[in-house]
């Protein structure tokens, strides 16, 4: 159920509530690197860009979503995971990542490893999963031109092109944002806008994950836009329902996933949107979609989609 719009400033949220209550034991990728369940590390000495190990150290299965930013000098460069996937418990898995700090290759300096606050900014969201739709991998210079030209548009300097330094510099404005919205008890899921144009719609398992991960969703899509604003949206409840029939309508793929990694995806994709669902044990374990830049959702005629 979509409920009514919220707005902070330019940043305006349609919370989706579920009535069916889920027993959902997986842990995410942030609470389990805040307390010692999961452990990533090089793949070797010599290192590799696209992978990272991952240990989740738990008996539950875990939970990575994709654009979570890993950093530290315990790394040779910070990364940000290609999809989202769900990984075994006491288990060893290669997580698919690209570089979003393409100006530092270092050895490890120190022990120091964590999950950056925010989430990739949305609009390489949308195109790492544009580009995982086409050829079932990331465009690392994708990736880089999109982290180059943010830079260029904040107007942010950085000696190793670090993604984390924008969020650092805008962090002030951002908080201010991300403490307003505050899901309900009930609520599964997200829809994100930037003043009257919707950008993304993520919907999880549980409202665990969604109280988990909202603060990042929003900080991803404050970096790409904020403004302060007395204007209020256009935005409203249809509006989502057409974001949705956009969805419907779009080519969709049924992909069997990594043996490293449970469940299935189904990818989808066409001119206006673009995106991924994760579904396990015939369960949807995470739901994202993403309108594309300068798309305007159809008016198609069935009710819902």
């Amino acid at each position: 159920e979509v409920q009514e719009p919220k707005q902070k400033n330019n940043i305006v949220v349609f919370f989706l509530k579920s009535n069916d209550y889920i027993n959902d034991d997986l842990l995410t990728f942030p609470y389990a690197m805040k307390n010692n369940l999961a452990e990533v590390k090089e793949v070797s000495k010599k290192g590799s860009v696209k992978n990272l190990i991952l240990n989740n150290k738990s008996k539950k299965k875990l939970l990575v979503l994709g654009s979570e930013i890993i950093i530290g000098n315990k790394l040779k460069q910070d990364r940000v995971v290609d999809e989202t996937v769900v990984v075994s418990g006491n288990s060893t898995a290669m997580l698919k990542v690209s570089c979003c700090e393409k100006n530092r290759w270092s050895p490890s300096v120190s022990e120091d490893i964590s999950l950056s606050e925010t989430l990739l900014f949305s609009k390489a969201r949308t195109n790492n999963a544009e580009d995982i739709y086409n050829s079932q991998k990331n465009n690392q210079f994708r990736v880089w031109e999109d982290i180059d030209e943010k830079f260029e548009e904040s107007e942010v300097r950085s000696i190793t092109n670090s993604i984390e330094e924008i969020y650092r510099k805008r962090k002030k404005n951002v908080e201010e944002i991300v403490k307003y919205f505050q899901p309900g008890d009930d609520d599964i899921g997200v829809v994100l806008g930037i003043g009257s144009r919707l950008i993304s719609i993520d919907v999880f398992s549980s409202n665990i994950h969604l109280k988990e991960y909202l603060p990042r969703l929003i900080r991803s899509v404050a970096l790409d836009s904020f403004k302060r604003t007395g204007y209020k949206t256009f935005l409203k409840k249809k509006d989502v329902y057409k974001f949705l029939r956009t969805i419907d309508h779009s080519d969709k793929r049924i992909y069997n996933i990594n043996k490293e990694y449970l469940g299935n995806y189904i990818r989808f994709n066409d001119d206006l949107v673009t995106g991924t669902v994760l579904s396990l044990d015939k369960k949807i374990i995470h739901f994202y979609a993403s309108l594309k830049e300068l798309s305007t959702p159809p008016d198609f005629k069935s009710k819902v989609a």
